[in-house]
């Protein structure tokens, strides 16, 4: 088996610097003091990378309250539940603004934390996705895979463009900042007056709306007007990456095509997650979250190699081993269409989607201990305590 990091490619690691763009007057303004002191809070002789998982374990606690309360996520929790999964959010995003901070005060910033911080994100981004959805009680749906696909596309375009860039770009509005605080305040509110607020017509929330254009706009939930938004807010985004990237290879004298190019991989992969669902009803109405967690494990993997290719100045990753489960699923959902049995039919479908994510979660687990070894073996480090204190 190949190593996920070539020989060659190691000595890059120690030429790496993380550099980063955050336009967010949120953070500049509002919470740059606050992360400030939160910090504060951890010893010196923590490790930044264990800051980091702290938080993302907060995540999976409101995950399993969720599978508990709310396996469907049409269920009606707990008022307390909801507070849960508001904090659990917000602590997830506070302690992933200052892993970073805690790496320069402890003097142990390395490329190793920001493949561990994103591949933590990676992780828990489609299972805030899903805790929303809970939330908004939009069930095993269209709506609810929608919002996930949506916000693993934004990820692994910002991912792409921090490759050819070299730069993460944080916009106005950022899923890291303004989203963990939208996520944090529905759920809150939530708690508060309950899910069903989320089922009312958006148009009701709109004053002075005539009735007669109601009528003739297509019947929508606040929930979904927020699904929809975030469609149509991830257009300029995406835009704004190729926009860079073309920028980027221009600078370089690099193919702006081949860059661009490197999308396709997990365009197909998305395509093809969106073709097996919509050929087998039965996954999305009854089994969706099983898929959607499959689905976060091969998404974490295919963005991992990205961000190792990054930190390391590899070639971008193309088609992987991931891609296999992802495949196979597709052509056995559509086999009937080609005229073809199906290997895996009816419920046992659901026995598939189990053996893909067994197979997905082992070979992310593989991936990202292999990674980590590699690199602490490497530089020296220990991945979640300090191994060499910061001089004085």
């Amino acid at each position: 088996m190949a190593p996920y990091i070539p020989e060659n490619y190691l000595p890059n690691l120690k030429k790496y610097k993380y550099q980063a763009i955050d336009k967010s007057l949120i953070s500049k303004y509002v919470l740059a003091e606050y992360w400030n002191q939160l910090v504060k809070i951890f010893p010196l002789t923590m490790a930044a990378n264990m800051v980091t998982l702290l938080g993302s374990l907060h995540v999976l606690i409101a995950v399993v309250l969720n599978q508990i309360y709310a396996p469907n996520l049409v269920e009606t929790c707990p008022s307390w539940v909801y507070f849960t999964f508001s904090a659990c959010i917000w602590i997830y995003g506070s302690f992933d603004a200052v892993d970073g901070k805690q790496a320069r005060r402890t003097g142990t910033a390395s490329p190793l934390g920001e493949l561990f911080d994103h591949g933590c994100d990676s992780l828990v981004v489609s299972l805030i996705m899903t805790l929303f959805a809970s939330t908004c009680q939009l069930g095993e749906t269209w709506w609810t895979a929608a919002l996930v696909f949506f916000a693993l596309t934004n990820f692994y375009m910002s991912t792409m463009e921090e490759y050819h860039t070299h730069i993460l770009f944080l916009g106005y509005f950022s899923g890291p900042v303004e989203g963990i605080i939208s996520f944090s305040l529905a759920t809150l509110l939530t708690g508060i007056f309950g899910p069903e607020f989320w089922a009312k017509s958006v148009y009701s929330f709109i004053p002075l709306l005539p009735s007669a254009l109601v009528d003739v706009l297509p019947p929508l939930t606040l929930a979904q007007s927020l699904v929809a938004s975030m469609g149509v807010m991830l257009i300029p985004t995406v835009y704004m990456s190729f926009s860079n990237i073309a920028s980027a290879c221009r600078e370089q004298n690099k193919s702006v095509l081949s860059a661009f190019a490197d999308s396709i991989p997990f365009v197909a992969s998305i395509a093809s997650m969106v073709v097996w669902l919509a050929a087998s009803p039965n996954v999305l109405n009854q089994h969706l979250v099983l898929f959607l967690m499959f689905a976060g494990f091969a998404f974490s993997y295919i963005v991992g190699r990205v961000i190792v290719a990054h930190v390391t100045g590899a070639p971008f990753p193309k088609l992987n081993r991931m891609h296999v489960p992802i495949f196979f699923g597709t052509a056995n959902a559509i086999a009937p269409m080609l005229g073809l049995a199906k290997m895996f039919d009816g419920e046992n479908e659901v026995v598939l989607i189990w053996i893909c994510l067994a197979y997905t979660a082992l070979q992310y687990a593989h991936f990202a201990l292999e990674v980590i070894n590699t690199i602490c073996a490497y530089l020296d480090i220990n991945c979640l305590t300090i191994k060499h204190k910061k001089a004085e």
